[in-house]
């Protein structure tokens, strides 16, 4: 049998291929010209959704560890949400590239007037100092009760990228209502636990 050591690092390693492979593919998908019509926006919309699911999986790793105790969940946490973070980085720099071609005028106007944009640009924004301070070290000299204050920020952006999600939606809100359930469920199983271990 495999020892609790081997196992996370299998885990770990699961963790990193489940993240990259999007990037294979979408880059497969590019190159042979399989990305529809307007491969730019297929490939702005399929960053997003990535880097959201991403974001939820990051957060359910928590209640996951609640329900199973395997630290496994904890020790991965940090490296998807970089994940997270990577591809809604990129989610934001293909939409400012590919979509909106770095026109920078034409990029505030459009974070001023739509109220989408806004969302998306606040949500990603949210995750940068999540993002810093994510390493050991950093949180060592915050310090624990800081720096779990400040990661409760995850469920905001989340929701903004929902609700960033949501609006641009115009016909199947089937996945909005997925992401939105996903999340829901997530916050609902927070509060519970909360209110459980306060008892």
């Amino acid at each position: 049998m495999l020892s609790a050591r081997s196992c996370i690092t299998a885990f770990r390693l699961l963790v990193l291929a489940g993240c990259a492979t999007p990037g294979l593919w979408i880059g497969w998908q590019w190159f042979y010209g399989d990305l529809g019509a307007v491969p730019s926006e297929a490939v702005v919309h399929f960053t997003g959704r990535t880097g959201l699911i991403l974001l939820l999986t990051t957060i359910a790793f928590g209640p996951a560890f609640r329900l199973t105790g395997w630290v496994g969940f904890m020790i991965a946490r940090r490296q998807i949400g970089l994940w997270a973070f990577f591809w809604l980085l990129a989610h934001m720099l293909s939409w400012i590239g590919l979509d909106q071609y770095w026109d920078w005028p034409w990029i505030v106007k459009d974070m001023v007037d739509l109220p989408y944009v806004r969302y998306g640009v606040a949500g990603l924004t949210l995750l940068v100092p999540l993002a810093v301070t994510s390493f050991k070290r950093v949180r060592q000299a915050m310090g624990e009760h800081a720096w779990h204050w400040l990661h409760r920020l995850v469920y905001v952006s989340a929701a903004l990228g929902v609700t960033h999600l949501w609006i641009l939606t115009r016909a199947d809100y089937l996945m909005p209502s997925l992401f939105l359930a996903v999340l829901l469920l997530l916050v609902a199983f927070r509060i519970v636990d909360a209110i459980l271990h306060r008892q």
